[in-house]
């Protein structure tokens, strides 16, 4: 009996540490897709586990930018922009950066 209990409690350390392990693998835009619009400052920061990498302040709205580097040398990036403390827009893209040695972008 003993002996199946360590062993349940060993997968479910071993289930909690792959979980974890996991969401350190995702991009931006991975998490990203969990924002919606009307979202918090205190709930993006939260689903993205991190505040952002770079903030702009215009015309009356804040606008936070978050970005993963990728192998390839290019970033995953997600902008968005905040009116009155909450999610207004969302915007996700890949910003190629890697060059082919013929010269040509990916």
């Amino acid at each position: 009996m003993m002996k199946r209990i360590r062993k349940m409690a060993m997968v479910g350390v071993l289930g909690i540490v792959m979980s974890s392990c996991a969401s350190m693998f995702l991009t931006v835009t991975d998490k990203a897709a969990r924002i919606q619009q009307g979202m918090t400052k205190d709930e993006v920061t939260e689903i993205m586990g991190r505040t952002p990498d770079y903030r702009r302040f215009a015309n009356g709205h804040d606008e936070w930018e978050y970005r993963t580097l990728l192998n390839n040398d290019d970033y995953d990036v997600v902008v968005l922009d905040f009116r009155n403390g909450r999610v207004a827009q969302m915007d996700s893209f890949r910003e190629v950066r890697h060059y082919h040695p013929d010269g040509e972008k990916k």
